[in-house]
């Protein structure tokens, strides 16, 4: 599964709800995040703005630095990518969740970006919300 940052972000902030299980799952080696650089270099861009320091009760450099590690361990980190050109996909910053679906094989993208969701229609590309996955079963 290749989780976007917000759902990264909602699960490893939340105490709980469907991006908090999907986490979870991952720590247990239930489900595999597959992850790429890019996924740590958005990590660390948006970890400079105050709302999302402010999730979860506050989230200092220390526990940044403690994310970055525990997404290491349970994720399979992927690169280099190849890029392709998305057009179908409105903002260029999520272009690397589709080239690492591409390039990793991985079975889905978990976002609940509507830009992202409405390409599962328009072009057959696993895109799915965590509640989605409850509601599969998957986790």
């Amino acid at each position: 599964m290749i989780p976007d940052i917000q759902v990264l972000l909602s699960g490893l902030t939340s105490s709980r709800g469907p991006a908090r299980e999907l986490y979870l799952a991952a720590r247990r080696f239930d489900v595999v995040f597959v992850l790429a650089d890019e996924h740590f270099m958005e990590l660390q861009r948006v970890l400079t703005y105050p709302q999302v320091l402010a999730l979860g009760g506050g989230i200092s450099a220390s526990d940044a630095f403690g994310l970055a590690t525990e997404l290491q361990r349970v994720s399979q980190v992927v690169g280099p990518l190849q890029h392709h050109d998305w057009p179908s996909c409105p903002d260029p910053k999520d272009w690397y969740l589709l080239d690492l679906l591409m390039t990793s094989g991985a079975d889905a993208i978990v976002s609940k970006d509507g830009h992202l969701r409405r390409l599962k229609a328009r072009l057959g590309i696993p895109v799915y919300e965590p509640r989605d996955l409850v509601r599969l079963g998957i986790i």
